[in-house]
């Protein structure tokens, strides 16, 4: 198993007590990454995961930094140890902060850990790679006021000077850092010696390292408005998402009030007020509001970006409808198969076990199906949806859903028939069954072998036809994640980009619960294709209406699900929603939250997009 050893040793002088901020040129980064071995199993990602750290701490946060890929046990000696003399002799400053990152395989014996170098043998780890044990006290002796050891790793809790005698899995708590008018003062008068791990009680650290991801995730996006980061901020805003969950604590030296920062360059440092404005003028994606962020801040930080966006939407008109012909191929998105995590510890007890998947390619609508696009298969076929069966449909009224006659797939949410004018917005009020039936409809238009076939209440899916399908949940997820990646929201993991429960709609339903601050524009749903998210030019993953997909919901269907191309329950009563709604509030839009309603049940929440299987 792949394993990460992360020290952090960060030195460099301060400003007085009273200044926000520290030169840059004092801060030092020295990193070693191990992909290839000579004794072990070779790795896909340290060398990456160190280069794209070493990238965010010199560009930000302004350290001067040295990377070295696939170091022996000896070169990585021979480096420390020129460091070491460099604070010695004052080439390096002792009041200062050194960045050092190891990053590769670990392995442990009893309660000794080692961090393995490209040339260690794991049959004889005392004698060709680096024990935490020895090496926490060579640390602990190098003449710098500030030192933070952060260990991403197989077994990394090891490097605890604690383990081997608790049961307990300590968890960072740094002393004295909660007074903000201190940290500058405490940061210089006490030495630290504090450290992260990658897991709490020596558990196997993936190759894909979620503690690495955090980490960056953190250097890159946090909103820095005084000079400094703090790291028990980054370890709690951050890092404790990653799985297997760290742990951390002090060593060595360390003393009472000491604390660790990390300090961004001036000017990096953005105008929490006018980075507001901003995501809101990007969320919105107006001329209008593009104009109001240039009024606030004719000289701001984005102003070239909103120039050249108002521009771009003077020049181009925006296109409302995906299909304006009933012969035109509904726009598809090929997305290559590979591996992935599936689920989340964020959420709810049916996300989990986070296991891994192996998906093949397949094909995903760029847009959920519109309102005119699924018109077009009613005036074909005359079909009668279920919601016309059975007196109507489900709208939000007076702050509940409840059922109103005569609503179908040409009303919007509220229950008004919509205007041809607004058949760009996703067909909503459709059941399972509805989405089903059109998909076969659609199939035999183009040509292609129909999935499904229905027998009375009975649906049966052939996979190797290749007509269109709703996506099975996998499929789903993966490509709301950008092929896998570790997105929480389809649109990434920082602000919004969605239609989703924001103050627009709070105006009106002023007892949702809402991404506060956030402002989409819209109160019910949005034309399709407002909102592209993630890295492959889908629409609307994350908001707008639910979309159905294929599988039977089990809440324990994680615990047994297939390894290749899982497809949902044998049976059951309800059928799989994905990707949440212009309702819905903050914690039921992650990509991996599953909903689920009963194949029958309409609503003014729920849509579908489509899927084919690639051949």
């Amino acid at each position: 198993m792949r394993s990460l050893f992360f020290l952090l040793v960060l030195v460099g002088a301060i400003q007085p007590a009273n200044s926000q901020v520290k030169l840059q040129s004092q801060d030092r980064a020295l990193l070693f990454a191990v992909n290839d071995y000579q004794y072990m199993v070779n790795l896909n990602n340290p060398a990456q995961n160190a280069r794209d750290i070493a990238a965010e701490l010199e560009k930000r946060y302004g350290f001067q930094v040295e990377v070295v890929i696939n170091p022996t046990i000896d070169e990585i000696d021979d480096k420390i140890d020129a460091y070491q003399k460099r604070f010695s002799n004052g080439t390096y400053p002792a009041d200062g902060q050194l960045f050092l990152y190891f990053s590769g395989h670990g392995v442990q014996e009893d309660v000794n850990g080692y961090f393995m170098a490209s040339d260690s043998d794991p049959a004889r780890p005392q004698r060709t790679a680096m024990e935490y044990d020895y090496y926490r006290s060579q640390i602990d002796q190098i003449n710098c006021q500030h030192i933070l050891v952060a260990i991403d790793a197989c077994h990394s809790a090891t490097f605890d000077p604690s383990y081997g005698f608790r049961n307990d899995n300590r968890r960072f708590q740094r002393k004295g850092e909660e007074a903000y008018d201190r940290i500058l003062a405490n940061h210089k008068s006490y030495r630290a010696r504090c450290f992260w791990t990658s897991d709490g009680q020596g558990e196997e650290t993936p190759d894909r390292s979620t503690f690495a991801y955090q980490l960056l995730e953190g250097l890159r996006s946090h909103i820095v408005t005084n000079g400094y980061l703090r790291s028990s901020e980054l370890f709690s805003v951050y890092l404790e998402k990653a799985n297997p969950l760290p742990g951390g604590g002090d060593f060595g030296s360390d003393e009472p009030a000491a604390c660790f920062l990390f300090f961004q360059d001036p000017s990096d440092v953005i105008d929490p007020e006018e980075q507001r404005f901003w995501e809101l003028a990007k969320q919105k994606n107006i001329q209008e509001a593009y104009a109001f962020y240039l009024q606030l801040y004719p000289d701001g930080q984005y102003k070239d970006q909103a120039t050249k966006s108002m521009q771009e939407l003077l020049d181009s008109a925006y296109t409302t409808n995906p299909i304006e012909k009933q012969d035109e191929l509904p726009e598809m998105i090929f997305v290559k198969g590979d591996t992935f995590n599936m689920g989340s510890q964020d959420g709810e007890m049916d996300e989990v076990p986070i296991h891994a998947v192996a998906l093949s390619d397949f094909y995903i609508g760029r847009f959920e199906v519109t309102v005119e696009e699924f018109s077009i298969f009613i005036q074909a076929t005359g079909y009668t949806t279920d919601a016309e069966k059975g007196g109507g449909s489900n709208i939000y009224e007076d702050g509940r859903y409840t059922q109103k006659e005569g609503t179908n797939w040409r009303f919007d949410a509220t229950g008004k028939q919509r205007p041809s004018t607004l058949y760009n917005h996703p067909v909503m009020h459709v059941s399972w069954n509805d989405a089903i039936a059109y998909c076969n409809w659609l199939s035999k238009q183009q040509g292609y072998q129909p999935v499904y076939t229905i027998s009375k209440n009975e649906v049966t899916a052939n996979w190797n036809a290749n007509g269109y399908r709703l996506p099975t949940e996998a499929e789903w997820e993966f490509a709301a994640r950008s092929r896998g990646k570790m997105y929480k929201y389809a649109w990434g993991n920082g602000q919004p980009h969605a239609n989703i429960a924001d103050e627009t709609g709070k105006g009106t339903y002023i007892d949702w619960v809402i991404w506060e601050g956030y402002i989409d524009g819209y109160v019910h749903t949005a034309p399709v294709g407002r909102f592209e998210q993630g890295d492959l030019g889908l629409s609307d993953m994350t908001g707008n209406v639910w979309e159905w997909c294929w599988d039977w919901y089990d809440k324990n269907y994680y615990h047994y699900s297939p390894a290749e191309n899982p497809k949902g329950a044998n049976t059951g009563s309800y059928r799989i929603l994905r990707g949440g709604s212009w309702n819905w509030e903050p914690a039921y839009l992650r990509c991996a939250n599953r909903n689920y309603k009963n194949p029958y049940n309409m609503d003014s929440f729920i849509g579908f997009r489509l899927s084919r299987t690639a051949q």
